[in-house]
Parts: C-alpha cells; sequence; structure tokens
C-alpha cells in the first residue's frame, strides 16, 4: 500500500466534501494506508472553545470520520521512538483533555502535588524552592536592552528569582506562547539579527539566508531547543525535523500567522503542530497540505534531511495520481514495472560495499504494485535474478504495519494464487521484525517471483526465463 498523510485542512475537507476528487482517489482501501497521529488529535483539541452541544456533535464527526479512514491505526510518539498502533481517536482526545490542566502551573507545588505530605520531600521541595537563580538573570532583567524581553520572555521571574519562581514562570511562558500572541513577541525578536521575510526568495535556501545573518553579527545561531527543549521527549530524528521547521518560521520563512480573537486563535501551538505533522508524514510515502505556508517549510525541512517523501497540494496529487499510480490491476503494474524498466532516464550506478560495481539503481515516481519505488538492475553478467523492486523509506525510520504487507500480498494472490510452499497473507506473527523475512515465493509463466525482506529493506526479485 501507499502510505498517504494528510494535514488536518485536508481530513477536514475530505469529511466536508470539499475536495471531492481527491476524495475518490486517496479513499481506495487497497491502495492507500491513511494513518493519523496524536498531532491530528492536537489540532481538534485546539478547536474546543465554548464545551458546547454542538461543538461537541462537531468533533465527534472528527472523531468519526478519522476512524473510518484510518482504522484507527495512529502514528504516535513515546518519547523514544515513534510507533504506529490501534488506538482509538476518542480516547486520545479524553487523554489530553485530562492532561491539560498539568500545563497550566508549572509551580513546585503543582508538580510536587503527586507525591503527598511525606515530610522528606516537602523538605527538599521547600529548600529547591528558595535556591537563588544565577545572576546573570538578574543582570539580564536590569540591563535596558534585554529588560524587555525577559520580562516578556520570564513573566514574574523578576519578582521571585529563584526555583520557584523559575518554574512558575515556565508555566506563564507556555501558556502565554500557546494562548497568546507571544510568540509574535519572540519571533520579531529573534529576527533582530537581520533576517525576516523580505530576505527569502524561492534561489535561495532559507536555512542559508539564516546562517548567513548570523555570521554577519559573529553570534551564535538561534537553537529552538534553547527555548523548547524536546530532546527527552521525542527521538533525535523527530526533533530535528520539528525544530528546524520551527527555525524557519521563527525567521520569517512563509511564518504563520499569529492572531487570537473571538474568530480565531492562532498561536505558537498552531506552529509546533504543524511541524509534529511534518515529522510524523516523514514515515509516509506521501504527504498532502493546504496550508500553503506548510508546504513550503516542510519542503525545505525534507530536503536539508534528506527525506524522499513527497509532499503535494491537492491538485497536484490529483496529477500524480493519474499520470503514475493509476495502475487498478496485478497486469496493470506489471506492465508499469516494464515502462519504467525500459526508461533509462535517472538511472545511477550502483556500487556493493567493497566498491564491486554491481549495477544501476533507479527511483521512480510510481509506486509499483502499490508498493515498491525503486529498481534495481544488474550488470548483465548477473545470472541470480533480472532485475529486483526495491521499498526505500523515506527518512531513516522505517514503519510498516502487517495490514500493508497483507495488501501487498493480497494482490500477487489474486493473481498467482499462493505461493510455492502453500502461504497467502501473513500468518499470526509471521514477521518478528523488519530486519529479515523469507517472505513468499511464486513460479510463473515468466519465471520465478520472490518477495522478502533483507537487512530492512523490501524486495521483489524477478527471475524472468531465459526463453
Amino acid at each position: 500500500m501507499i502510505k498517504l498523510y494528510l494535514d488536518w485542512n485536508i481530513m477536514s475537507g475530505l469529511k466536508n466534501g470539499h475536495f471531492p476528487e481527491l476524495s475518490a482517489i486517496v479513499l481506495n482501501e487497497q491502495k492507500f494506508f491513511l494513518p493519523y497521529s496524536t498531532s491530528h488529535i492536537g489540532d481538534i483539541l485546539a478547536s474546543i472553545k465554548n464545551h458546547s452541544e454542538e461543538e461537541q456533535r462537531l468533533i465527534n464527526q472528527d472523531l468519526d470520520f478519522i476512524r473510518e479512514i484510518s482504522k484507527n491505526q495512529c502514528l504516535f510518539n513515546t518519547g523514544e521512538q515513534v510507533l504506529i498502533n490501534t488506538i482509538d481517536p476518542g480516547e486520545l482526545l479524553d487523554d489530553r483533555i485530562r492532561e491539560a490542566p498539568l500545563f497550566t502551573d508549572f509551580s513546585l507545588d503543582s508538580l510536587f502535588s503527586s507525591i503527598g505530605n511525606d515530610p522528606l520531600i516537602n523538605s527538599m521541595k521547600d529548600m529547591l524552592a528558595t535556591i537563588q537563580l544565577d545572576s546573570a538573570f538578574k543582570a539580564a532583567f536590569d540591563n535596558p536592552e534585554s529588560a524587555d524581553m525577559m520580562n516578556k520572555m520570564f513573566p514574574g521571574l523578576k519578582e521571585e528569582p529563584n526555583m520557584n519562581g523559575f518554574f512558575k514562570s515556565l508555566g506563564n511562558m507556555y501558556q502565554n506562547l500557546n494562548e497568546k500572541e507571544d510568540y509574535k513577541f519572540l519571533r520579531d525578536s529573534v529576527q533582530k539579527i537581520g533576517v525576516n521575510s523580505g530576505h527569502f526568495n524561492d534561489d535561495k535556501d532559507p536555512y542559508e539566508v539564516i546562517q548567513n545573518a548570523y555570521k554577519k553579527l559573529g553570534i551564535e545561531p538561534f537553537n529552538p531547543d534553547q527555548y523548547f527543549d524536546k530532546n527527552k521527549n521525542a527521538p533525535a530524528w523527530f526533533n530535528d525535523l520539528t525544530n528546524s521547521y520551527i527555525t524557519l518560521d521563527m525567521h520569517g520563512y512563509k511564518a504563520d500567522k499569529v492572531r487570537v480573537n473571538e474568530k480565531e486563535s492562532n498561536t505558537f501551538k498552531n506552529t509546533t503542530e504543524d511541524a509534529s505533522h511534518t515529522a510524523f508524514a516523514s514515515l509516509c510515502d506521501i504527504f498532502i497540505t493546504n496550508d500553503n505556508k506548510n508546504f513550503f517549510k516542510t519542503q525545505k525541512v525534507y530536503d536539508k534531511f534528506g527525506v524522499r517523501t513527497k509532499v503535494f497540494k491537492p491538485q497536484e496529487f490529483i496529477s500524480y495520481y493519474h499520470k503514475y499510480l493509476n495502475q487498478k490491476t496485478f497486469d496493470d503494474s506489471y506492465a508499469a514495472v516494464i515502462n519504467d524498466l525500459n526508461n533509462i532516464e535517472n538511472r545511477q550506478p550502483l556500487y556493493l560495499d567493497n566498491g564491486d560495481f554491481f549495477g544501476v539503481e533507479k527511483f521512480c515516481d510510481y509506486f509499483h504494485f502499490n508498493f515498491f519505488n525503486k529498481i534495481i538492475i544488474p550488470k548483465t553478467n548477473n545470472e541470480d535474478f533480472y532485475f529486483l523492486l526495491s521499498k526505500e523509506t523515506p527518512s531513516n525510520y522505517f514503519i510498516c504495519t502487517q495490514h500493508e504487507i497483507n495488501q501487498l500480498l493480497q494482490l500477487f494472490i489474486e493473481k498467482l494464487g499462493m505461493d510455492c510452499d502453500g502461504k497467502s497473507i501473513l500468518e499470526g506473527n509471521e514477521i518478528q521484525s523488519l530486519d529479515f523475512w523469507e517472505g513468499r515465493t511464486w513460479i510463473t509463466n515468466i519465471g520465478k517471483i520472490r518477495l522478502c525482506i533483507e537487512n530492512t529493506r523490501f524486495h521483489l526479485y524477478f527471475y524472468l526465463n531465459n526463453n
């Protein structure tokens, strides 16, 4: 299957009938796999305003639509890795609502409240609360050049310059960034280095523009981790993508709107959720977004880190589908493979680890058999196989479900029947890991076909007859 990731605007639009042609394409359950993520739940949470019956009705419709198209397959971050599992979106939303108060009070009293009245713990808490902050904080509050920013970023800390005040200030900062327009102040302060939206154009790498601005001033580049440390709450690759996305927005590249009033609430929370969508989407083959700013920022982040996930706006994806993805049967897919095989454009030499020339490889615009996106053709004196298809993962981290593999197997079984050993779809926990799987083998009138996993790569070998 082809793994699609839809941003919330697309998902909501499909539910409301705004993209009829796109809907007719992507809701093909045999071809496309549409997981949701915890960031979609964050988008729904952000829409809750008055807890009215009408609002709850609309939220229930959103949750039902997610259940329908994703089959409850959710991408989520455990803190150490990103996994995919069957999780009801309503349960996730309930969890987020219950957890929301935890982010409104970061005081030491609140943080230690769950421990109880243990005298030793209370003594430690009181001792921690009175620890004075480094004198550099006081100097920054007293300095006219930095006082305004310090008071804005750390509200209340000047009046209570100790650890208790620091934790309280962090809670206030979190709330002000995510519920008010304080992100605009922070972004404006960052852009005082001399780079903003007017410095970017299509001919320049935005990261180079930002880097050059810091070099010109002789200062260290802005690092989101200074303010939004997620190193302990996500795998490193996830942090790299989200922080690089925020870096672009901070410096004015396709920057998000920040505005809070009775009709809308666009805060830092929107930008961080979009950044997380970009990270989650890197585990999928294709990302479809209707947000123009998200579209461009995501492309630049993916270019920076070599992520091969294709990013489309709705109409672009529709055109791409009709050109490359519209195979409906096994025979359609095999014909597309042969067509791609005979097209010598974009072939690259392929070498073994020891430096020996092996053959050529080609990354495909097609997803052959709704799965494979690379062809490898060995040199002519290789007698083991004629060519193979491979699944090139979009990023350094790979996720694949049993459902996706079974849909691939089903396409072959419908055409070729059970394999040589009488096996069909996966049996129980047949694949213990994505490191190795002996797979399935079919003998056909064109030769032997073997599907397997080797070194975390899905391979489909074609051993063609010599006649």
